[in-house]
């Protein structure tokens, strides 16, 4: 058989399969492309490779940032993420999320959509009618903002310290605050910091 009529034959094979078939042989996984730009990270084609697997762009950009543990905004086609994230790093999470909300786990393929029923999400095959419960994507955790020397902070003085300065608490750390007395609203400025204890000068008072 020479390559002509290999290819003749192959032709027809194709020309016969099923058109839901003829779609997932040319389904290829899309490239995110991203760039790191300063402190942020950019995907610039956030928009149209939610087209292509037939998810909204929300749905897409919610997971990224949740599987980054970062906080960032989008528009129409870009993503921006806070942080540095390689290109690599987020196409390995993009397939991730392929797997557990576009392709099939029992076929295979990508001719899926998601469906709600009693509260529960499904994602239902086209292909082969199959259904599987699937999770919610969840906002990704805030981040606590560490303290640094320098910040200007306000703070309300919750309590008097041993040596007379004013005590307060800011997620895990315990700000000292020289100037300041039980039960006042402050701004402080952040002098040292020693593990999660924090020593703040009061710069004003405000109530």
């Amino acid at each position: 058989m020479d390559v002509k009529e290999y290819e003749k034959l192959l032709d027809k094979a194709y020309g016969e399969l099923p058109e839901i078939l003829k779609e997932y042989s040319r389904f290829v996984i899309p490239r995110i492309e991203a760039r790191i730009q300063g402190k942020v990270t950019v995907i610039h084609n956030l928009g149209e490779v939610s087209k292509i697997i037939n998810r909204k762009p929300d749905m897409l950009a919610k997971y990224l940032l949740r599987e980054f543990g970062t906080m960032g905004s989008r528009d129409d086609q870009r993503l921006l993420m806070k942080g540095q994230f390689r290109q690599h790093q987020i196409q390995e999470k993009f397939e991730e999320f392929l797997n557990l909300y576009v392709i099939c786990p029992e076929c295979g393929r990508p001719d899926t959509r998601i469906i709600q029923e009693m509260r529960v999400n499904f994602l239902k095959c086209e292909a082969c009618g199959s259904r599987h419960p699937i999770g919610v994507i969840k906002a990704a955790p805030r981040k606590e903002k560490r303290p640094e020397i320098g910040d200007v902070i306000t703070l309300h003085v919750t309590q008097t310290g041993k040596k007379g300065d004013g005590v307060a608490k800011m997620g895990k750390y315990i700000i000292f605050i020289s100037n300041a007395r039980e039960g006042q609203r402050v701004k402080a400025k952040i002098k040292n910091i020693q593990g999660t204890m924090v020593f703040a000068e009061a710069v004003e008072i405000l109530s």
